[in-house]
């Protein structure tokens, strides 16, 4: 395909050009808008500056619920991890822990609990239930199960996932999931029914061979401070059902399975503040249903309803065929922040973007970049809106460039 395209490139330059000799037209011009080459997004795992994390304390806020602050943790059980082991220590009335090797499942009754996880596994996992909130605090764990999910949260309350200050954790799953209870989900190497919320200053890092990285059945939130990696080669990276909010935090995501999203978003997304970094280098899946083949593209971030950017640096990239830096499927209004998005890869099943929005888009503040190499850069279904006050509104066959 690279020679079509290039073949293409040199008879359209050829016409202009032959174009040029009657009427004077500029051939640097012409020649910027096709060859031109898009800002470079990476993984950033550089320090943030971000404002400090003061908890909701009127309990009538409905995110009241998500500060970790705002519940009692007395309750305290420990779990240390060695090779083949585990050791408990603590314990909690209504709280039972069932011990295989170094596969732990916990059952909470009690209410809001805190487990303090540290040590180092190859073969174990934390699996619990209870329709109890409770507090996770990674205090330097290294967890990996190859059956399956490394934390699995059955429960459908909240599960607050707070790193220690200093440490760094990882989470691996399996490439291939024993299903115990086909009636029980397990998306991901951390998967929980309940929502997740991020909090701490220490370091997550998520490796997923089998299925997801992170996935919630409910929502997740990112706080400022938090530190979290993904890597995924099989399915999403951060995936969340009820939607997604960063109010800060410094996140890198990375996938390469074919049709996979880096951060996919099932209700509305909202970023407030923080870093997201997002690379999806994924080829388009091809899924036969009933002898007829039905093809999904990757995207760096993909939302199925509102996506509201308000604050913080956003960066997305995909480079595999057909992959859309951002696919929203209702509308995307940026009020402020940075926001980048890249898309470099072929138009072999899909037509790669940078950014495609299936609803209207309505920018108002803040800087707003696309670029695609193959395709249109912005591909708006519904209304475009760009407010007054804008320092920069640049628009090419290649890069949309939108300041204030």
């Amino acid at each position: 395909m690279k020679k079509i395209y290039y073949s293409v490139l040199l008879l359209t330059l050829g016409m202009a050009l032959a174009s040029c000799q009657k009427d004077d037209t500029d051939m640097d011009d012409i020649i910027a808008q096709y060859m031109v080459q898009p800002v470079e997004i990476e993984l950033d795992f550089s320090p943030l500056s971000e404002a400090p994390d003061v908890p909701v304390t009127d309990e009538d806020d409905p995110s009241y619920n998500d500060y970790v602050e705002n519940s009692p943790w007395s309750k305290e059980i420990s779990i240390h991890f060695d090779g083949e082991n585990a050791t408990v220590t603590g314990s909690v009335s209504g709280v039972a822990v069932v011990r295989e090797g170094a596969h732990l499942t916990v059952t909470n009754l009690s209410g809001p609990v805190k487990f303090v996880v540290s040590g180092t596994t190859a073969n174990g996992s934390l699996k619990f239930y209870g329709d109890k909130r409770f507090q996770l605090l990674l205090n330097g764990a290294d967890i990996t199960n190859p059956h399956g999910a490394a934390i699995n949260n059955q429960g459908g309350k909240t599960l607050y996932v707070v790193l220690a200050d200093g440490t760094t954790n990882r989470l691996q799953d399996g490439s291939t999931y024993t299903i115990i209870d086909e009636e029980e989900d397990e998306k991901a190497a951390l998967f929980s029914e309940g929502q997740i919320i991020f909090s701490g200053t220490g370091r997550l890092n998520v490796y997923a061979v089998g299925r997801g990285g992170v996935r919630s059945d409910d929502y997740i939130r990112v706080r400022p401070g938090v530190q979290l990696y993904v890597n995924s080669t099989a399915l999403d990276g951060l995936r969340a059902n009820d939607g997604i909010i960063l109010d800060g935090g410094m996140i890198n995501v990375e996938t390469t399975g074919a049709g996979a999203k880096g951060v996919r978003s099932g209700g509305v997304m909202r970023v407030n503040g923080g870093r997201l970094v997002a690379i999806s280098s994924g080829d388009t899946r091809i899924e036969t249903v009933d002898g007829i083949n039905d093809t999904t593209a990757c995207a760096a971030l993909y939302c199925d309803t509102l996506v509201t950017v308000n604050a913080g640096i956003i960066q997305l990239k995909a480079t595999g065929d057909g992959g859309k830096g951002l696919n929203a499927k209702q509308d995307v209004a940026i009020g402020g922040g940075r926001f980048q998005a890249v898309a470099t890869g072929t138009k072999e099943l899909k037509k790669p973007k940078g950014v495609n929005v299936d609803g209207n888009f309505s920018i108002s503040g803040g800087y707003f970049y696309t670029y695609s190499r193959r395709n249109d850069p912005l591909d708006v279904n519904g209304n475009t809106t760009v407010a007054p006050g804008y320092t920069t509104w640049e628009s090419g066959p290649r890069v949309v460039t939108i300041a204030y």
